[in-house]
């Protein structure tokens, strides 16, 4: 597949509604070709925009539980991290249930905080 047929598909694939990591493990290339295709066409003139993909409200109660599914997303990651802190949880225990690195967790506290 060359450059402009990849680029092609990342475009329908994003109308899709899909993440830069499906389309990158769907076409077998990297998160960042998609994302410099993304870049590419908006230079280009193309009004689409990417939108958060929607959570699944299963997995998020699932990861913040201690059982998370094994393709999460990171829109869900941050909602089970966001429940967990409603529980008072600590950090270490945050990231055992949700299946990340405790940095992972101050990260997405710190953004929290930043958008509020």
């Amino acid at each position: 597949m060359n450059a402009t047929q990849r680029h092609a598909a990342i475009a329908e694939l994003d109308r899709q509604g899909l993440s830069a990591q499906a389309i990158a493990r769907q076409l077998g290339c990297s998160q960042r070709t998609v994302h410099r295709a993304r870049s590419a066409r908006r230079a280009a003139g193309d009004n689409w925009t990417w939108t958060a993909p929607e959570p699944d409200e299963a997995a998020i109660e699932r990861a913040a539980a201690g059982d998370p599914p094994a393709e999460l997303t990171w829109v869900e990651r941050r909602a089970a991290i966001e429940q967990c802190d409603r529980w008072g949880l600590p950090v270490r225990v945050t990231a055992a249930r949700v299946g990340c690195t405790p940095e992972t967790v101050y990260y997405a506290r710190r953004r929290r905080r930043a958008a509020a």
